[in-house]
């Protein structure tokens, strides 16, 4: 009996531990430079939430593994990526990779490959832990509170920022520097937010591809973690609108278009249904009914209903990039200063010269130059690529020669220790592992996608609002992969791996009920 009443409260100890290490990891979120892994690991992006995720690797996932645990099938291709990028890595030592700055092309590809170890980990924890609704359901609160933490956090920022003439006080500098590594330009980059993270485009990156989609799926599904309401506002409700709001406090560029991604898809949505529901009002209306043409006028008022609605949402566009403009210099060149009909035509050819030149007068130039760079290395390696972690050795030679005359680039390439990267996912991808790396990612996130679209036919609220938020976030993506190149930024495999756990939860309940 003692041995039994032994066994139990090792059990049940061994479970409270997970469960706070589940806590900790989805609460940590917010911490995307944690100063001890930054002075471990040397790289910028460093969550603080991937020491609780690899303890659960080591205490739960390897003996769930071992004792024959499945995983969601969602996770097939991701594997087959992996395959082909060990693959590209391999095969790389078979080309003429050029030396740079004393690199190795060994160390450049393990540094690569931790950071997708990472990505890895965390995809196969958010998968597997969640796997029923009762668990998914304390990860959207614990979620919740970790962004909670955030806002109230950049709140304080703001009011310093904006009412205090950035005059920190020191215990807000104290505790900026012991829980994130800052950019060294902080001080310097202007009235922009940047809550626990590194910079404020990785704040903007963390807000659209997590919080705002998680708090904008419940918002639509009506549904919340919490009991609490306020004058019946859940919530996720208000934490949406001070999100957005912090959000836009960043002056996002790439963020804005992956934020205005989110709204297109969430207003067709809406619109869709608003649409047939105003189409089938009008047709149920007597005089339409009585009409000898019923069929021209119904087309005529589903044409009509739909122009209305674009005119509408296109003002507001314009009304959004107006009021970005005020706050950030670069969104107002944009205005001031227009691409004309000849490049814009040219730049949807991919015309280099003229997309430079158009990167050059809006002050993107950096960006679109790392962009080229990364692409002319898959024009020279379009099958495999280079491997992980190999395109900075091709810098020298790849780089555009417009980017020689801009400081930064030149900075990055002879100044600092560190190779230079591409800035962005999708080219890194090409670069990197070729057209075949780039196909299978591309294709297991459509896989995601398809994934989210059948869990939204559940009737669990909890599994509705997963499956949309992940929707949410791979809409999202598509803008964000032209600003974050990392494997180890969190976000996109913490959503994904919610997908697959609520995916998974929704076929087991399809297989009891077909038992």
């Amino acid at each position: 009996m003692f041995d039994l009443r032994h066994q139990a409260n090792r059990s049940r100890l061994y479970q409270n531990i997970l469960n706070i290490l589940w806590a900790a990891a989805l609460i940590s979120l917010p911490f995307t430079s944690f100063p001890l892994l930054v002075n471990l690991t040397g790289a910028i992006v460093a969550p603080l939430s991937a020491i609780p995720v690899f303890l659960l690797i080591l205490l739960w996932f390897i003996p769930y593994v071992l004792r024959r645990g499945s995983l969601p099938r969602e996770t097939s291709p991701l594997v087959i990526f992996t395959l082909i990028a060990l693959l590209a890595c391999s095969l790389a030592f078979f080309l003429d990779i050029p030396g740079f700055k004393g690199r190795t092309l060994l160390g450049q590809e393990l540094r690569a490959l931790v950071t997708l170890v990472i990505g890895l980990a965390f995809l196969f924890v958010f998968s597997t832990w969640p796997q029923n609704e009762d668990r998914l359901e304390k990860t959207l609160k614990w979620l919740t509170i970790g962004g909670i933490i955030a806002m109230v956090w950049t709140l304080i920022q703001a009011y310093y920022i904006f009412l205090q003439a950035y005059n920190y006080p020191p215990w807000v500098e104290n505790i900026q520097e012991w829980l994130v590594l800052q950019s060294p330009y902080f001080n310097a980059r202007g009235r922009r937010v940047t809550g626990f993270t590194y910079e404020a485009s990785w704040f903007a990156h963390q807000m659209v591809m997590l919080y705002i989609p998680l708090w904008l799926a419940a918002t639509y599904q009506r549904t919340s973690s919490f009991k609490f309401r306020f004058f019946r506002l859940s919530i996720e409700n208000l934490l949406l609108v001070l999100g957005v709001g912090l959000f836009f406090l960043t002056s996002p560029r790439i963020g804005l278009i992956s934020f205005l991604l989110i709204g297109v898809f969430v207003f067709l949505k809406i619109n869709l249904a608003i649409l047939r529901r105003l189409v089938n009002f009008i047709s149920h209306r007597r005089w339409f009914q009585a009409s000898k043409a019923q069929a021209p006028l119904r087309i005529f008022v589903t044409v009509f209903t739909s122009v209305l609605m674009l005119v509408i949402y296109t003002a507001l566009l314009v009304g959004v990039i107006f009021l970005v403009s005020q706050r950030d210099y670069r969104m107002e060149l944009l205005i001031t200063n227009p691409p004309t009909w000849v490049e814009i035509k040219a730049a949807l050819t991919l015309k280099e010269s003229v997309l430079l030149s158009l990167a050059h007068r809006l002050a993107f130039l950096e960006r679109m130059v790392y962009w080229f760079t990364g692409w002319h290395i898959f024009n020279d390696h379009a099958w495999l690529g280079v491997g992980l972690g190999n395109a900075g050795f091709f810098a020298l030679e790849q780089t555009p020669s417009v980017g020689w005359g801009s400081y930064e680039i030149r900075n990055l390439l002879f100044r600092l220790e560190q190779l230079p990267n591409i800035k962005s996912f999708w080219v890194r991808l090409f670069a990197e592992t070729g057209l075949v790396g780039f196909s299978v990612f591309a294709a297991w996130l459509v896989v995601i996608f398809q994934s989210a679209r059948l869990t939204l036919r559940s009737h669990q609220p909890v599994l509705q609002t997963a499956a949309l938020a992940g929707q949410l976030s791979l809409i999202a993506f598509i803008g964000e992969g032209f600003s974050i190149d990392s494997f180890a930024m969190p976000y996109l495999w913490v959503t994904i791996g919610l997908v697959a756990a609520a995916s998974w939860s929704y076929r087991k309940a399809i297989a009891l009920k077909e038992l």
